[in-house]
């Protein structure tokens, strides 16, 4: 008998060192599912977290040649132009331009572009630290990340009632949302971080009249477009007077009409006289 006891417990003893390891592998895949996400999701690393914005306005001797300048600048730093609207407001020739700059030539760009300003209106840069927001939304997304998984194991192991495990469900897709989210904030303040941003606007005095020819047509575009609008207002007062067609039909009986009576009136006041109207 005493036999039999030392073999139950050997044997449990047995069995609890086999489920330990078991239930310690589950673990391990889960913290690696978890940690596997979380590597796809962050930047986290040593280096800073700014954004930097400059804006610039200046004067420029000729528009079209900075612009060309600036163009070649911006290729030499791999940076690229976002947006460009060129506008003439009499008498200023001004080009907008917004450039996104990798943020380790921010400032080699800024150099470049420098060169080719004769009065500075405004020159600003601002460096926005976000390293803690970086922090705080990867925080949020580890934990978010831990209780999806949880939530999941729930799904998988089917332990619980049907409303549990609905519920379940239901948090799942919560939380998927949340993550989502999350990321989308995070991949932005990357981009920001990763691309600084210059809103660039430089411009050029011109002369009154350079100004007029640049605003307006030339005497050819005028005359073309003066002699296609009379056509085609010839066109339309010659439909309109087709849609009046009866009228003038009318008009012509009422002349003839008109006529044939002051001829008859006419031969009447002959009669009266004595003329005899069948010689006439």
């Amino acid at each position: 008998m005493l036999i039999g006891l030392i073999g139950i417990v050997l044997l449990s003893c047995s069995q609890k060192r086999s489920e330990s390891p078991a239930q310690s592998t589950d673990q391990q895949i889960d913290k690696a599912q978890v940690n596997a996400a979380l590597a796809r999701d962050l930047y986290s690393n040593a280096n800073e977290k700014v954004i930097k914005v400059a804006q610039y306005r200046f004067q420029v001797a000729s528009v079209k040649k900075s612009q060309e300048a600036i163009e070649v600048a911006v290729r030499k730093f791999s940076a690229y132009i976002s947006s460009s609207t060129l506008t003439l407001e009499n008498p200023l020739l001004e080009d907008h331009i917004v450039i996104r700059v990798p943020s380790e030539y921010f400032e080699d760009l800024l150099k470049e572009i420098d060169t080719q300003a004769i009065f500075i209106n405004e020159r600003k840069i601002t460096a926005d630290d976000v390293a803690k927001e970086f922090v705080d939304l990867e925080s949020r997304l580890k934990t978010k990340r831990e209780v999806e998984q949880r939530y999941a194991e729930i799904l998988r192991s089917k332990a619980g009632t049907i409303e549990e495990l609905l519920k379940a469900e239901q948090k799942i897709g919560e939380l998927h949302e949340e993550i989502e989210a999350t990321i989308s904030r995070i991949n932005y303040l990357h981009d920001q971080v990763r691309y600084s941003t210059i809103n660039l606007d430089f411009y050029q005095t011109v002369s009154q009249e350079a100004a007029q020819v640049s605003s307006g047509p030339g005497f050819k575009e005028r005359f073309l477009k003066a002699l296609s609008s009379g056509l085609t207002g010839a066109l339309e007062i010659l439909i309109g007077l087709t849609y009046l067609w009866p009228l003038f039909v009318l008009s012509i009986l009422f002349l003839l009409w008109r006529r044939k009576g002051w001829t008859l009136l006419k031969k009447i006041q002959l009669k009266t006289k004595g003329i005899d109207v069948d010689r006439l």
